[in-house]
Order: C-alpha cells, then sequence, then structure tokens
C-alpha cells in the first residue's frame, strides 16, 4: 500500500508524518475529491485554491491544504482520474 493511501486511510499517520493540521487537512481534501463528480469543477472550489503548476512540474496541478503545503496531483487516463504524487511544502 502506497504511503500516501495509508496516510489517507490512518489520520494518525498522516498526522506523524505532516503534523496535525496539514495531516487533518490531508484527509479532508481527499475525502473531498473523491466526493467531486467532475474534476474540471474544482477550480470553482475557491477554498482549494487549485492551480496548475508550470516550468519543472508542468502537468502537474495543486491544491491548498494550509499555509504553504500543497498535495501535488497528475491527471490520469480515467475521465474522472487524479492521482495524488507527493504532499510538499514546495515555497519552503
Amino acid at each position: 500500500m502506497d504511503v500516501l493511501q495509508r496516510c489517507y486511510e490512518r489520520e494518525a499517520q498522516a498526522i506523524r508524518r505532516w503534523g496535525p493540521d496539514v495531516g487533518r487537512r490531508y484527509v479532508e481534501r481527499v475525502t473531498f475529491l473523491i466526493s467531486v463528480d467532475e474534476w474540471d469543477d474544482l477550480p470553482s472550489f475557491q477554498f482549494l485554491s487549485f492551480h496548475a503548476l508550470s516550468q519543472n512540474r508542468a502537468g502537474q496541478l495543486a491544491i491548498r491544504l494550509t499555509g504553504q503545503w500543497r498535495p501535488i496531483v497528475e491527471r490520469t487516463e480515467s475521465a474522472h482520474g487524479l492521482m495524488i504524487v507527493s504532499v510538499e511544502d514546495y515555497h519552503g
């Protein structure tokens, strides 16, 4: 099982990995992403700060967890598919 999947399924593990604020928000955001019917609607949810990345991250997208922490996602082959590839403080 992937580390990011384990962190989603076991909030305590997410909290150990990233701290309570980021860990809990990660579980909340993944739960929300799973519930979304149309991925193209994600930019309309302002609280996500959903945005495309550029340069060496072209083709990847990010959403806000807290402060500077972001899950980095990529689209998959399926019509509604996104895959979380990492969770990073990519400004730091």
